[in-house]
């Protein structure tokens, strides 16, 4: 008994001196995991601030925030050629009569020989944030005209430019230029020191408020029912699922919205647990690549694939160059444990490297810190700025009750709710009248006129803005008192073209507050959704020839509608409701209800007024007769004369020994069509990879080259007084209007 009760005690001494070891290897390898919520805290961490606070101020290697902030500084770089759009300043602000569309109205564009300083000065700080030289002066030196630029115009706000904003702003207060930046080559205090935990959290915290918040908001019905997105199947991106055998549509609703929704909600944890990272890595890094070869979205899918690697250990990229031969790591910088820093709460005695240069090596020596009991206001301004962070970031996509005029048929401005393509839109007819409350006269005016922003038709402040800056550009072409009205019909998601404002309200004298909601915004139909899977079947029982529109009206209201020429053979059937069609020409008025139709005369206007108390629904059935005699002809000058046309090997036979009469017009068309076809054919079959390749980046080279020579040419007017970027690109586009058309009329002609 006595052996045996010495043998237990020998056994729970062995299994607590495990137990010591396991809390000592915990405490010495700050990168080792348990269990945890999503952003790796233990759950005790949240239950006292100063747990909370030593956790967020845990020391962290900086390899990893190093690559993340080469990486974002290098497609900022990108972007500002691109997205920024640094190349066409002279033409987006030289024009001052175009009116713009800023969050606040007192903000102005400068001149442009002074935007092309703004956005040199923008592309320094990203410069020298990608290579970490005066890292927070080059953080306020890109974030700050950022900002300026992205508030300068709502029409091209979108999700990833503000997400690129928020980033670039996150970044001034990271500790980035820790490891293989330049300002740790003359600063030894922060050559591969390490960094605060929270350094890590603000960036994982974004990237999976991105994706989880995207989610959340693809459970609206349009999404989950599949339509919101109905067309990209069509891209070639999605041909391994056309192998698998599923139809373009299957594709659409089970790849594109349902495997997009899961995906989104997803990602954000399959990033963070280590079980899951390999997994949640492939198929992100694929909806991304697929995202970059569907839509023109710049930088944002490389940027979203750079942020993949915030989620892995922080020491990855040192594990990585370990790996690598001798020879080839030797000429790196050093790739050894990084040194102890203020900037962090440390549990426990650390050791110090202390490193001095020899020989084009690191010599190193250690000393041991004491024990870290102290905290300065540096950690808790850390731990307590993640948690605004945190808040204020959860609470803005869900802060429309707040900003009520910015809510139209969707809720606020697109851009910082996240809600990443679960709208599509699709403007059929715009239309905006003028009368001047003073004399009686009106006329219309084209809606594009004064701007070239199309956005601008769908959300209230911005129809609001555009209306007070015309009725300001009429009044010097005698319209002193200008009253605007807009009537403007789209779609949303596919359901019926409708009008989105009261036609009947004029717009510079309506109200409107950022805080209230819009009077004068008609109501979506959201009644008539259901319509959408019988709409879709009737376009699908259509001749190819044949195309459609759905149209639906408010009682009491009316449509005035003008039919092409080309469009010979156009009808009108009434699907709902009961209305009106007024033929101004031939002096009629048609009364048409359910199931009814007219045919509608080319080259002509007409009105249709729904007399019902509900809604009318109606269809337009057109063919585009000039086309389809285009077609015809085509498919009959190829019979005749023995030709076909392959897709992969383009026209087979021999055009240049057929007796054509080129002196008939329809024949040059049609063997000019042929040419053309052939021509392209030729192009793509010839075209290598190599040379795809190298036109890429050659046109890249050329957008970089001409915003550098432009920035040149500001900077020489600002300094020297040299002839402005401005004034050249006026006249050269006064000089191309004249020579292109010298019988343009003038505003004051069109009023």
């Amino acid at each position: 008994m006595a052996g045996h009760s010495s043998k237990g005690r020998s056994n729970v001494k062995k299994k607590y001196e495990r137990i010591q070891v396991g809390k000592e290897e915990k405490q010495s390898n700050p990168n080792r995991r348990t269990i945890k919520s999503i952003f790796g805290f233990e759950k005790e961490d949240f239950l006292s601030w100063t747990r909370f606070r030593q956790l967020m101020n845990q020391p962290r290697d900086p390899a990893g925030l190093a690559v993340w902030r080469i990486l974002f500084g290098l497609f900022m770089i990108l972007d500002i050629f691109q997205e920024r759009g640094m190349p066409m300043i002279d033409g987006l602000y030289s024009d001052p009569s175009l009116c713009r569309f800023p969050l606040f109205n007192f903000l102005k564009p400068l001149s442009v020989d002074w935007m092309y300083t703004v956005y040199l000065i923008m592309l320094i700080g990203a410069i020298g944030m990608c290579i970490g030289l005066f890292y927070r002066l080059s953080c306020i030196l890109y974030f700050v005209p950022y900002w300026y630029i992205f508030l300068l115009d709502k029409t091209k706000w979108n999700n990833h430019s503000y997400l690129f904003g928020l980033i670039a702003f996150i970044m001034f207060f990271l500790d980035s230029n820790r490891f293989w930046s330049l300002d740790s080559l003359w600063n030894r205090s922060v050559r591969n020191v390490e960094v605060p935990l929270w350094n890590y959290a603000f960036l994982k915290l974004q990237v999976f408020l991105v994706y989880f918040i995207a989610g959340l908001k693809k459970l609206d019905l349009d999404w989950v029912q599949g339509f919101s997105m109905e067309t990209l199947s069509y891209s070639w991106v999605f041909d391994p699922f056309r192998l698998l055998g599923l139809s373009n549509a299957q594709i659409d609703f089970y790849i594109v919205h349902l495997c997009g929704l899961c995906l989104d909600l997803g990602a954000g944890y399959v990033l963070f647990f280590d079980a899951t990272r390999p997994v949640g890595a492939f198929f992100v890094s694929s909806f991304h690549i697929m995202n970059s070869q569907i839509f023109y979205i710049g930088m944002f899918p490389y940027v979203m694939l750079a942020t993949s690697s915030i989620f892995f250990y922080p020491d990855w990229p040192k594990r990585l160059l370990q790996k690598l031969p001798s020879r080839i790591s030797s000429l790196l910088p050093s790739i050894h444990p990084p040194a102890s820093s203020e900037h962090c709460i440390y549990a426990q005695a650390v050791e110090k490297v202390k490193k001095q240069p020899l020989k084009g090596k690191d010599k190193q020596s250690k000393d041991i810190l004491p024990l870290k009991q102290s905290t300065t206001t540096y950690h808790n301004m850390g731990a307590l700025c993640f948690i605004l962070f945190t808040i204020i970031q959860v609470f803005l996509p869900y802060s429309h009750f707040v900003t009520q005029g910015y809510n139209n048929w969707t809720n606020g401005l697109y851009g910082y709710s996240w809600d990443m393509m679960v709208h599509t839109w699709n403007v059929q007819h715009t239309k905006m009248k003028f009368v001047d409350r003073t004399t009686g006269k009106e006329g219309y005016l084209s809606p594009d006129y004064w701007t070239e922003a199309t956005r601008w038709k769908t959300h209230a402040d911005m129809v609001k803005q555009y209306a007070s800056c015309v009725a300001e550009r009429l009044k010097p072409h005698g319209i002193e008192e200008p009253a605007l009205y807009v009537d403007i019909w789209l779609s949303m998601n596919g359901r019926f073209k409708q009008r989105m404002w009261d036609p009947n309200i004029d717009i510079v004298t309506a109200e409107w507050s950022p805080f209230k909601p819009t009077p004068w915004l008609m109501p979506l139909l959201a009644d008539l959704s259901d319509w959408r899977t019988k709409l879709a079947e009737i376009e699908n029982q259509l001749d190819d020839q044949v195309d459609v529109t759905f149209v639906a009206d408010f009682p009491g209201l009316s449509l005035e509608n003008f039919v092409d020429p080309h469009l010979g053979k156009t009808s009108l059937q009434v699907l709902n409701g009961d209305i009106i069609v007024e033929i101004p020409v031939e002096k009629k008025n048609i009364s048409l209800t359910v199931g009814q139709s007219l045919k509608l005369p080319a080259g002509e206007f007409h009105n249709v007024h729904t007399v019902s108390k509900t809604p009318s629904c109606y269809m337009y059935v057109f063919v585009n007769t000039t086309k389809a005699q285009m077609d015809k002809s085509m498919k009959d000058f190829m019979k005749k004369h023995n030709l076909t046309w392959e897709e992969e090997t383009g026209l087979q036979g021999d055009l240049s020994g057929l007796k054509l009469n080129m002196s008939d017009p329809e024949v040059v068309d049609i063997v000019g069509h042929i040419h053309r076809k052939q021509q392209e054919a030729e192009t793509l079959r010839n075209t290598t990879t190599w040379d795809r390749t190298h036109l890429f980046l050659s046109g890249k080279f050329r957008l970089m080259q001409l915003s550098l020579v432009k920035a040149a040419k500001a900077l020489n007017h600002i300094v020297l007084g040299g002839e402005s970027v401005g004034a050249l690109f006026t006249s050269y586009m006064e000089q191309e209007e004249i020579a292109n058309s010298p019988h343009t009329s003038t505003i004051r002609n069109e009023l």
